[in-house]
């Protein structure tokens, strides 16, 4: 570049540090010094350097970190585990054993379905009986136990099943039970029949996993499964004899009844052949028969990612109704159902029918903000002022309501309570006001008891606020109280009274000719009593209102003493304001700044997304236990105690684990079967989708970093900007964009800089991840104290983050400015902030109004042009989706304004801060600020002159 010693680009064969020397030595006549004011603007090209290099090395070499852990996760990881549809046992359909079986579907759990029937039958009379005879007492007490045939530990009351009193019922019994759970049709399922349990199918449908196997089966059809009549091979369809699970207290009782020859034939038949399921064949379903057997009157719809979600079919939905098989539908598929996805469908196509309107609202939501940006600068103290007057007022009217609603009678309005009060009030100060200028007011007695009989006050006027007539007149109301016809009631003068106690309070006539007569208050009462009860009776109530009425209007005035003291600085305030939106309309090309870096940013997030889903995919097989567990219990816990599927997060979760009978040593079912003197494990472990490990933690840190660094990069390269903008002369500002030169010089000297604050921020914020990853970790071992003690510090660390970005972001000003390193800017910037603390902080508080008049604005109207461009383009469109959308854009060009519009601010408050300090000024302090300036000119020169007053 011009005035380097060095040509650029280096010739062949230069070396990367001869390449940094060239980039960052000193150029001619360079001193090595900075400037120790900002009166000639930023510091110029030749007198920076290249700041914190040893910062940009090692953010270079941790990409050499990044990419080695990522490429360990594409040797080992699959991405397809973190969406692929699981089995019942955590296996992936499509992949491993399963790869040729793409399709989740569900299919019957056999022994949930025909439990019900079993309890009936071995818990009836008739097998009741013949136990009795065959069990040992100890056996048979159990068997009465688990059927809470008599009282015991397990058991509130007996069950309410269907008795069955001989062997012919039983056999009766079993057959119509059976023939609804392997019939083709759905529609006896649900059907009522007073011989059978009763199936509920809000229960069927709303918990899956406990009355369905997902399992993985063929894509050869899709999710339209065919029924087992319709399988082509029917020699390959398998059988599956039901009996309950080696661990059931009822196992014992059913192989007596079914297999010892001293019990009723009828009931052993009962219990043998009818209790068999047909399966879909091993091909189609690659599991244990007991598996693969279907739900009768059960389709299924296809869904994203090979899921196949519950579609009753049509006998079930005859049998239910149609709108109650809709909702279990939705139910089932967790809200999905075939006509919400065509609801969503129809949504979609509304906005992709609607896409040029959508891009023409882009780009007037660009035109809108930037008009606002215009608007602010002429308008933005309106803005500001209504917006503190706004919060006096909600202050001041919440202290109001509150204190009217404390006193509110029962039976009258808010508004006519508010009235009246309103009204005592205000002739409460003018009596007081009397009373100051007369001598005479001794005689006045405003006690005022019961119904005021005694009352000898000196009111003279009504609730609401009507002057009394004399009660010696007969004008403009003719009466018969006078003091003549009822000496004792003192009618005095115009002076409210209850002569004949005729009323609930004291009264007068009025001279209203309108209004014959009104109650009265005694003077000096706001809040009367309220002889028929309180709007809220309870006197507890009545007082926490009275005093948060009271606080109200303590805060409001300390709002305004506040809004008084710091009137200066909110009219600087309000003047950098106006500067910020001059910048913005004068360069609007700084825009491009954080459109380019969301472009970059998501397009990094969407790569790095791509590479951790390998890391976090690398599920180890030891990372669940390879056990098998008695009980539910032991596997997954409870609410106490973790489990030994899942004691630490991810969770693997624990499984039913039918046996194999076909083993000489299952855990599950023993010996073939037999289980005799072992204790059934029947509960395996299925491990999570994903871990996180340190791969991951290397990767997550370096995406942290490189978010920080994107966001530092676009706030130093609009703090340049707005520096350039802010020193160059009156005149020549709007007539050239320095953005440009801006995001050039701060790739070429501040990368270092910014990736040593970014890393800071990436530091913090992984702390914080850590504190959420050691949260759950607490969750998942059931020791809720620590999780809420780290949920805690998760919150202290998030509140330091937010102090650290905020030091940052002054720091990448001054280095923006100033040319300075990261340590020498961020102790700049925090001595600065310290200095002004007041001013930075008017300065929030006010940006923060400014963000929320933007966002409505801009936002409100981007919807008034949306819409009119809806309706003239695609008038037939329901607009409900497309406006949406266009909120959306909306809000994110609201965001993208204000977000370079705070930092404009930010970096001409530090201008106006260095021109302050040095007490210089000249033609380039914007015409917003002069006055402030020159201000502190005759200040600096006459210390001993008063402040002068703040310009308006």
């Amino acid at each position: 570049p011009e005035g380097a010693v060095c040509p650029w680009p280096p010739g062949a064969g230069a070396t990367m540090g001869a390449c940094m020397n060239c980039c960052c030595r000193k150029k001619e006549g360079d001193t090595g010094t900075m400037p120790a004011d900002l009166s000639e603007g930023p510091v110029k090209a030749d007198k920076r350097r290249c700041t914190d290099p040893l910062c940009l090395l090692a953010y270079i070499l941790h990409w050499g970190a990044f990419f080695a852990v990522t490429f360990a996760g594409f040797a080992g990881g699959d991405p397809r585990q973190l969406y692929f549809p699981r089995d019942y046992a955590g296996d992936y359909c499509g992949l491993g054993d399963y790869s040729s079986h793409e399709r989740l579907v569900y299919m019957m759990n056999v022994t949930q379905m025909v439990q019900p029937m079993m309890e009936q039958v071995v818990c009836s009379t008739v097998s009741s009986q013949a136990l009795e005879s065959v069990l040992s007492a100890d056996d048979y007490l159990a068997y009465q136990c688990a059927c809470c045939l008599s009282p015991c530990d397990r058991c509130t009351a007996d069950k309410d099943n269907p008795d069955i009193t001989s062997g012919g019922d039983m056999s009766s019994v079993v057959a119509g039970g059976m023939g609804r759970l392997t019939g083709a049709s759905g529609a006896d399922l649900f059907s009522g029949d007073a011989r059978y349990p009763t199936f509920d199918p809000n229960a069927l449908f709303s918990e899956m996993t406990k009355y369905y196997y997902p399992v993985c089966m063929t894509n050869t059809t899709g999710c339209n499964v065919p029924p087992l009549a319709n399988v082509s091979d029917t020699a390959a369809l398998r059988t599956y004899t039901y009996e309950p699970d080696p661990d059931s207290e009822f196992r014992s009782a059913w192989n007596t009844l079914k297999t010892d020859t001293r019990i009723p034939a009828a009931i052993r038949t009962s219990l043998g052949t009818p209790f068999e399921f047909s399966a879909y064949p091993l091909g189609m379903c690659p599991y244990a028969a007991r598996y693969c057997i279907p739900m009768p009157g059960l389709n299924f719809i296809e869904a994203a990612n090979n899921y196949c979600f519950p579609k009753m079919e049509a006998s079930a939905v005859g049998a239910l109704g149609g709108a109650a098989a809709e909702v279990l539908e939705g139910v089932a598929a967790s809200s999905i159902s075939e006509s919400a996805g065509s609801g969503l469908g129809g949504l979609a196509g509304q906005v992709l029918a609607t896409v040029d309107a959508l891009c023409l609202v882009v780009f007037w939501s660009f035109i809108i903000g930037l008009v606002f940006m215009v608007i602010l600068r002429f308008f933005v103290g309106c803005f500001i002022w209504t917006a503190l007057g706004m919060v006096l007022a909600l202050l001041a009217g919440g202290g109001l309501v509150a204190f009217v609603r404390s006193g509110q009678c029962k039976g009258a309005g808010l508004f006519e309570s508010g009235t009246q009060m309103a009204v005592a009030a205000v002739i409460t100060a003018g009596e007081l006001a009397q009373d100051a200028l007369a001598a005479d007011t001794d005689k006045c007695v405003e006690a005022l008891t019961g119904r005021g009989t005694l009352y000898r006050g000196c009111q003279s006027r009504t609730r609401s606020g009507t002057t009394c007539q004399r009660w010696d007149a007969q004008a403009p109301h003719s009466h018969s109280w006078t003091n003549a016809s009822y000496p004792e009631a003192g009618l005095a003068e115009n002076y409210c009274r209850n002569p004949g106690n005729t009323t609930t309070t004291i009264w007068c006539y009025t001279t209203d000719p309108e209004k014959k007569w009104e109650q009265c208050l005694p003077r000096m009462v706001i809040m009367p009593p309220c002889p028929r009860g309180y709007a809220i009776e309870t006197d507890y109530a009545r007082k926490a209102l009275e005093i948060c009425a009271y606080a109200a209007w303590v805060l409001a005035l300390i709002w305004i003493l506040i809004v008084i003291c710091m009137y200066s600085r909110i009219a600087l305030a309000i003047s950098l304001n106006k500067v910020a939106a001059m910048f913005i309309y004068h360069t609007p090309s700084v825009m491009l700044v954080p459109i380019g870096q969301i472009v970059v940013a998501v397009v990094y997030s969407v790569l790095w997304a791509v590479s951790a889903s390998f890391l976090i995919s690398q599920v180890p097989a030891s990372y669940t236990s390879t056990e098998y567990f008695a009980t539910y219990t032991e596997a997954n816990g409870n609410y106490t105690t973790p489990g030994a599927c899942n004691p630490a997060w991810p969770q693997g979760f624990g499984y039913r684990y039918g046996g194999n009978k076909t083993s000489t040593n299952d855990p599950c079912t023993g010996n073939l079967g037999d289980i005799s003197g072992i204790e059934p494990k029947c509960y395996r472990c299925a491990p999570p989708r994903y871990v996180f490990d340190w791969y991951f933690a290397l990767s997550f840190f370096s995406y942290l970093w490189n978010n920080a660094l994107f966001v530092a990069m676009g706030q130093c390269i609009v703090a340049l900007a707005c520096g350039f903008w802010f020193f160059t002369k009156k005149e020549d500002k709007g007539r050239t964009s320095n953005v440009s030169m801006a995001a050039r010089w701060v790739l070429r000297y501040h990368l270092g800089t910014l990736a040593f604050g970014a890393f800071i921020i990436a530091v913090i914020q992984m702390i914080r991840y850590m504190m959420k990853y050691m949260q759950k970790q607490m969750e998942a071992q059931k020791n809720y104290v620590m999780a809420m003690l780290f949920r805690v510090l998760s919150c202290c660390v998030w509140c330091f983050e937010k102090c650290v970005k905020f030091l940052n972001k002054n720091a990448y000003i001054q280095t923006a400015l100033k040319g300075t390193s990261f340590c020498t800017s961020a102790k700049a910037a925090f001595f600065l902030i310290l200095r002004n603390a007041v001013r930075f902080g008017v300065m929030t508080a006010l940006g923060g109004i400014i963000s929320w008049i933007g966002f409505f604005c801009i936002m409100a109207g981007t919807g008034v042009v949306g819409y009119f461009l809806l309706k003239a383009m695609h008038p037939e469109v329901t607009p409900l989706m497309p406006m949406i959308c266009f909120t959306f854009v909306a809000y994110f060009v609201g965001k993208l304004y204000m977000n370079v519009f705070h930092l404009a601010v930010d970096t001409s408050l530090q201008c106006f801060l260095a021109c302050e300090e040095a007490g210089t000024g000249g033609e380039f302090i914007p015409s917003e600020l002069s006055d402030f300036v020159n201000n502190n000119k005759k200040k600096l020169e006459d210390p001993d002159a008063k402040d002068p007053e703040p310009p308006n």
